[in-house]
Order: C-alpha cells, then sequence, then structure tokens
C-alpha cells in the first residue's frame, strides 16, 4: 500500500514521513527523554508500593497492563491517577469496557500474553508493551508479531502523522491504517537512528506543547 486514505483525505508515506520529522525537528531537548522508561518506572513503583505498604500482591505487568486499559482519550497525569485509583478501589469512573479490562488483568497471572489477550486493541497492546519493555526488548512471541516492539498511534500520533489535529472520524482507524502509520514511525525513527517507540514518544511530547 503506497498511500492509506485517513478520514476524506490520502496520504503517502512521504509525506506522512516528512509530517513526522517537522515534529521531531521542533522538539526540545528535554523532550527527547526515556519517556516509556520513566513510566516503566512508574509501574515498578507502584508495584513496589502496593507489596510493601498495602501487602497486596501485583506484578509491574498488571499495573502497566491495567495503566494500558484505561488509557484511551486520558492525558498521561490522569491515566495514572486513575489506575492508581482503580488497584485502590477497584473503581475509577472510566467507561465500564475499559474497566472490565482492567478487572480482568487484576485477575489474571499476570504474564504478557495474558494481558495482551484481554487488551487486544492494536494501541493498547502497543502502549502495554512500549512500557513494559522501553528498549524494544519484548517477550518472545511478540517480538515476531513487532520485531521493534510496535508503536503506539493513538490520537495525537495520528494527528502528527496528518500534519494537524485529527477528527474523531480520523482518529477511528482501521487495523491496515494503523499498520501503515506505524511503519512510517519505524521507517522514520531509523532514519534518525532512534527507537520508534523514542521518536513516538519525542514527538507526542512536542506535539501536546505546539498544537
Amino acid at each position: 500500500m503506497k498511500k492509506v486514505r485517513i478520514g476524506n483525505k490520502e496520504y503517502s508515506r512521504t509525506v506522512i514521513k516528512n509530517n513526522i520529522l517537522k515534529v521531531y525537528n521542533l522538539s526540545l531537548e528535554s523532550e527527547k527523554n526515556d519517556w516509556y522508561l520513566e513510566a516503566h518506572n512508574f509501574g515498578v513503583e507502584v508495584s513496589t508500593f502496593m507489596k510493601s505498604f498495602r501487602k497486596y500482591n501485583i506484578t509491574v505487568n498488571q499495573v502497566l497492563g491495567i495503566v494500558s486499559a484505561l488509557s484511551p482519550l486520558k492525558e498521561w497525569e490522569k491515566n495514572k491517577e486513575i489506575a492508581v485509583d482503580f488497584i485502590l478501589t477497584g473503581d475509577c469512573g472510566h467507561m465500564g469496557a475499559n474497566k472490565r479490562k482492567a478487572r480482568a488483568i487484576l485477575d489474571c497471572d499476570g504474564s504478557d500474553d495474558a494481558i495482551l489477550e484481554i487488551l487486544k486493541g492494536p494501541k493498547t497492546s502497543r502502549f502495554y508493551l512500549n512500557m513494559m519493555y522501553p528498549y524494544g526488548s519484548g517477550v518472545t512471541l511478540y517480538r515476531s508479531l513487532y520485531p521493534h516492539g510496535g508503536v503506539t498511534v493513538d490520537r495525537h500520533a495520528i494527528a502528527i502523522a496528518i500534519g494537524r489535529t485529527a477528527t474523531d472520524k480520523e482518529q477511528s482507524i482501521s487495523s491496515s491504517v494503523y499498520d501503515f502509520l506505524e511503519e512510517c514511525y519505524i521507517m522514520t525513527s531509523e532514519m534518525l537512528g532512534l527507537t520508534p517507540l523514542h521518536l513516538q514518544s519525542i514527538t507526542w511530547q512536542a506535539w501536546k506543547r505546539i498544537k
């Protein structure tokens, strides 16, 4: 596929890669941090706190799986807040389907396979893997599916790709469009000598500042 339709417009790989590069070139040094490593460390901190002070055994995998399940349409700080609320109370005021996934993750064996089977969606699955394995070294089965660790193509990543804030219609993309955009991020990251998840996190932070 040489072009992809998002909303009512077609975009080529070249256009999308150039749009990603434009945002990357506007990024600040502070935005070139290891964001996914910081997210991973948040999972470690919550897991450690729960085990040490609440005597509640929840793995890092489960914490980050719950974060991912509750992430749709939530900014990062709010995402972390409601994830902790859910772990502590079993509720968080999120949509029912997302809470059911979070509950299933809390009740599962905590393995990557179990969590990914519950998440299912391409965005939340990649988001989980990126947080869990911030250096792109995921579990063997999913490394075979996502050799680069996968890219979290959320509403911000879509906006960056098309060069403007995406409408609700444009944010609703098929799996083939998701794969196309993911490829564009991977190809652009290779040009820059970055991992795909690092490029995505850099441009995400820059986009939120400049949009």
